[in-house]
């Protein structure tokens, strides 16, 4: 077996989904497993390299992991200039996104990245344009294809169970917490317009990759959206208004 060692640049990996879901597991879990078998006698070795605002936060999740030390930065301009960084996997939060993902295709570095990549439509178009014309592969997270539910709803599809479907029906959702006695379950950025956030932005691209794989592509929508609770309380206990769609 050869090992081939690939660097891959994890922007936001502080944060919720940027350590749970994609640090611990996805990257440490192959790690674990002995490294990626592709079948051809290579296996791949990912080797991340934590990037962050916090030094601190890095330094004890490396240790935490038992990582290099070594490969944590809060210098994502000099992690991109690194030319042993072969990919950039962005989840940090969303307002940040679209400038650091251009910054990355400047470099010449493959992307994989959280979504929604930018927080328009022109802004997203755009990135997908640059990818394109740099050459370098890019994707988007779209996790929720892989669930066993899904897996499932999907064989059944192809196989005819269902016949012809007219039409379908998702309903999705759970309470988070408004912070003031029990801790919400997501960062007060998601609550935030200025900060990317939104259920609209957030949530969507989840809903349009799943119909779009399952059932076909989608060619128009609607929505009626609302801030239901206009207050919340940060990680520091501290109210803030809650101005993004929730």
């Amino acid at each position: 077996m050869t090992r081939k060692t690939v660097r891959i640049a994890m922007n936001g990996v502080t944060g919720r989904m940027g350590y749970r879901q994609h640090l611990v597991r996805s990257i440490l879990a192959i790690r674990e497993q002995g490294g990626l078998d592709l079948g051809d006698g290579t296996v791949l070795w990912p080797e991340p390299v934590l990037v962050g605002r916090r030094e601190h936060a890095l330094r004890a999740l490396a240790e935490q992991h038992g990582l290099d030390p070594q490969n944590i930065s809060t210098d994502v301009d000099a992690v991109l200039a690194d030319p042993t960084v072969d990919i950039y996997f962005d989840a940090q939060v969303t307002s940040a996104r679209e400038e650091a993902i251009k910054k990355a295709i400047a470099a010449g570095k493959h992307i994989y990245t959280e979504k929604p990549t930018a927080t328009g439509l022109e802004g997203a178009l755009e990135l997908a344009r640059l990818a394109n014309a740099a050459g370098v592969k890019h994707g988007v997270v779209q996790d929720k294809l892989f669930l066993p539910g899904l897996l499932k709803l999907k064989r059944l599809i192809d196989g005819g169970f269902f016949g012809r479907i007219l039409s379908i029906r998702g309903e999705f959702g759970y309470w988070v917490f408004e912070g003031d006695w029990q801790t919400a379950q997501r960062p007060s950025w998601n609550y935030r317009a200025e900060d990317g956030g939104g259920i609209v932005v957030d949530m969507f691209p989840h809903w349009e990759y799943v119909l779009h794989e399952l059932f076909g592509r989608v060619k128009s929508v609607q929505a009626l959206t609302a801030t239901h609770i206009p207050q919340r309380w940060d990680e520091n206990d501290k109210p803030y208004d809650a101005t993004a769609d929730d």
